[in-house]
Order: C-alpha cells, then sequence, then structure tokens
C-alpha cells in the first residue's frame, strides 16, 4: 500500500496551518501534528491504495462542487494559548496583532477554567476561492459551552470523505485499440479493450485526535470514447464496464455502438479522447469495504489517444 504526504506550512504570524499540496512519503500522511511550539496539533493522516496514489488527480463531474477551502483544527489548551501568544508578543509585529486581540476578547483569561481548546483556522492552498482565509479568525475557542459559529466549520466525517475525494488519483485509462492506435483503418470499426483490469481507487482520512475517520471509494463504472473528427461515424460512444478479476474491464467487439472513421488522417492523426467515469461514495471508518454513506459526485479521468486513420488500396483485375 502506498501513501502520499499532505504537507504543510505553519504561518506563525498569520495564525494559520496552510495545506500547500502532495507529495510521496513512506508512510501515511499527515497534515498538523505536534509542533515545535508545544500546541495539542490535531492531524489528518491520509492513506492511499493503489490506484488511489499515482497518475491524475481526480476531477469531479459537478462543477459546482468542491471540497471544504477553510475549516479549524483543535490546536491550544487555554494556557497553552495564552504562551503561545505571549511568545510571539513582538512589537510591531501580526503577533502582537493576534495577542491584543485575544487579549481583548477574553479579559486576559483566554478561557482558563472553561472546558473546551482553541481550534486553529485550516486553509487548503488548492482551492481557487481563498476568500474564507482573509474572512475567518484565526483561532475560535469551542467547547461544550462554547458552540463553533454558524460560518465555523470543524471536522467531521463528512468534511475528511471529502479532503480524501480532493486527493484521489486515478491511472490513465488504460485503452487498448483494435487495431492498434497507429493503424486504424478507413471504414473499419474502432475496438476497446482494456490492457489491465481496473481496480476501484480509495483514500482514508482520519483524525485520531478527534476519533474520526471516513473512507471514499471511486469505482469505475463506465468508458466513453469521443472522437475529435467531423470524419468519425459516430462520433461518440459509451459503454457500462464489467466484473473481471476483482476489476472491471471492458470489449467493444460485440457492441452496438463503435466508432468507424470515414477519411484517413492523412499525415497528421486524429485525437480519440478515453474518458472514464468513476461512481464514488464514502463510509465513516477507514475500511474500504465499509457500507457506503451518501455517494459525492462522479468523477473523471481521462486520456487523449492519437490515432492514425489509412485507407486499404485495393486492386481490381
Amino acid at each position: 500500500m502506498s501513501a502520499l504526504s499532505l504537507r504543510r506550512a505553519g504561518v506563525i504570524a498569520a495564525g494559520l496551518v496552510v495545506a500547500t499540496g502532495l507529495g510521496a512519503a513512506p508512510a501515511a500522511a499527515d497534515y498538523g501534528g505536534e509542533s515545535d511550539d508545544g500546541g495539542l496539533g490535531a492531524f489528518v493522516d491520509f492513506v492511499y491504495s493503489n490506484p488511489g496514489s499515482t497518475g491524475t488527480t481526480m476531477t469531479s463531474g459537478d462543477t459546482d462542487w468542491a471540497p471544504p477551502t477553510c475549516w479549524y483544527a483543535p490546536k491550544y489548551s487555554p494556557e497553552e494559548f495564552e504562551k503561545y501568544l505571549q511568545e510571539h508578543n513582538y512589537t510591531g509585529s501580526a503577533g502582537a496583532d493576534l495577542y491584543k486581540q485575544y487579549f481583548n476578547e477574553t479579559d486576559g483569561k483566554y478561557h482558563k477554567g472553561d472546558e473546551g481548546e482553541w481550534w486553529q483556522l485550516t486553509v487548503d492552498l488548492n482551492q481557487e476561492d481563498l476568500s474564507c482565509a482573509h474572512e475567518l479568525d484565526p483561532y475560535e475557542f469551542i467547547g461544550p459551552d462554547f458552540p463553533p459559529p454558524p460560518e465555523v466549520e470543524i471536522p467531521d466525517p463528512e468534511l475528511l470523505a471529502m479532503l480524501a475525494y480532493e486527493r484521489i488519483k486515478l491511472p490513465t485509462p488504460p485503452v487498448d485499440l483494435k487495431p492498434g492506435a497507429d493503424r486504424q483503418i478507413v471504414n473499419l470499426e474502432t475496438l476497446a479493450t482494456f490492457g489491465q483490469d481496473l481496480e476501484p481507487a480509495w483514500v482514508t482520512a482520519s483524525i485520531d485526535q478527534l476519533g474520526i475517520a471516513a473512507t471514499t471509494v471511486a469505482t469505475p463504472s463506465r468508458l466513453t470514447l469521443a472522437a475529435d473528427s467531423a470524419h468519425a461515424d459516430p462520433a461518440e460512444c459509451s459503454y457500462e464496464l464489467v466484473p473481471a478479476g476483482g476489476g472491471y474491464t471492458v470489449d467493444t467487439e460485440d457492441a452496438g455502438c463503435n466508432i468507424t472513421y470515414r477519411r484517413s488522417s492523412g499525415e497528421g492523426t486524429y485525437d480519440l479522447r478515453a474518458s472514464l467515469t468513476w461512481e464514488v461514495a464514502w463510509n465513516a471508518s477507514a475500511d474500504p469495504a465499509g457500507t457506503p454513506a451518501t455517494p459525492l459526485p462522479e468523477g473523471q479521468s481521462t486520456d487523449d489517444i492519437p490515432v492514425t486513420v489509412k485507407e486499404i488500396q485495393t486492386v481490381v483485375r
């Protein structure tokens, strides 16, 4: 089993934790964790399947859907928070502004004696709209008698499922053409199979400190071939995948729809786009075989295959 690491950079002056991207690592990935300044340091572990760890990041079939950009995670006890602010209270610095803000808000008590913790704002820089990073306070005190404000999102299994969704990587559609992509023939059907069976891809996200986890599983379900040529008839065909050897495959030989090129590509090539649709669901556990909860938007992975189409010349005597 392989894994990737979600690297982070702590912006001390702004009081933020920032998710900057993905990189290979030999162990389960971490987000946050114990910091040099001694906070509680909630973290998210990401564990990846294979496929799921390499390839191209899965794109959502729903253009209006996106995982959360900003959320909060527990960081400091009141005593630790006071110490942190005091240590970074430099004249003219952002730390001094933070010290003044939270000293005034709490009358210098920092909720000492109250049940709860100071939660730190977390920002995922993979997202396009980062406005929440400028609109939310860097820290919120959250406890039984201090619920988070309505605009504050805190980790739960559904949030973890969406973070896992964003990090699933999918292999290139393993499409083999018959005849081969470099020897397609005018008026001969383009047949497709898989060079290897495709397995479901999954990512588990968990926060041990909070005792929560979620696993998001993407299962390949449909292959669509689309010809970027006015000389293809039809221009597009879709095929449902079938179970095979613990995974999924396709063979279009007996399908009712197969693309046929009616004119050669001359000295160039045509692009044939292979698109895989993946059904996505999640469950509130670290078990990929767990009972799925509410589905998430379908995922997509694509590949453009250059095809050379030739005419077969016949001699009539």
